[in-house]
């Protein structure tokens, strides 16, 4: 079953970073729905090396919200200020992987990244689908280690995104993005893309 590209078009147009939530659950059938979608990206060499962690304690959201906070505050001055605080959000999904999924060395990290976030897309897009908002957040990279601890993830895996997820407060409006001439060129880098 395919749909036009018209209609993806459309589609991907309404995804949007989402970061208020109404205090409504999501039903883990749901989630986990998302979850199987989210598993259907491509990975190098089919190793799928993703794990998804989904987190619904109060206390673990609010040590991972306080982290993403105390980091906001550090690198931009503020916390984040228009965002559901993360303990309020119905569930945070983590998405990890094994450090030495593809072996040593730069192209295993290009490889570990190039097969860990298409399915992070596809968790955000199954998630649009589903009525849901997200939001994919990276901030607190940079306290990765209490991270994992409060994961519980073995020394061997990172954690490549966290994930709030829940139904907006509001219905998002249609995404502003930078037509495709001022971002794509032809052939070489400077080269415009129109006129081809």
């Amino acid at each position: 079953m395919a749909i036009g590209l018209d209609e993806f078009a459309e589609f991907a147009a309404r995804q949007r970073a989402v970061r208020r939530f109404r205090a409504e659950e999501v039903p883990d059938a749901l989630v986990e729905r998302l979850l199987e979608v989210a598993t259907r990206a491509p990975s190098a060499r089919n190793v799928q090396p993703w794990r998804f962690i989904a987190v619904r304690e109060r206390a673990t959201k609010a040590a991972l919200g306080a982290l993403f906070d105390a980091l906001g505050a550090r690198l931009y001055g503020q916390a984040a200020p228009d965002r559901t605080p993360w303990e309020e959000v119905p569930v945070l999904v983590a998405v990890c992987a094994e450090r030495a999924a593809f072996g040593e060395g730069e192209a295993a990290d290009a490889a570990l990244g190039a097969s860990v976030y298409p399915a992070v897309q596809n968790l955000l897009l199954a998630a649009h689908a589903a009525g849901l908002g997200a939001v994919l957040t990276t901030r607190w990279k940079l306290r990765e280690a209490e991270v994992r601890e409060l994961l519980g993830l073995p020394p061997e895996y990172a954690v490549f995104a966290i994930i709030p997820l829940g139904w907006p407060e509001q219905r998002p409006g249609r995404n502003r993005r930078r037509p495709v001439r001022e971002v794509a060129y032809r052939e070489r880098f400077g080269r415009p893309w129109e006129g081809g």
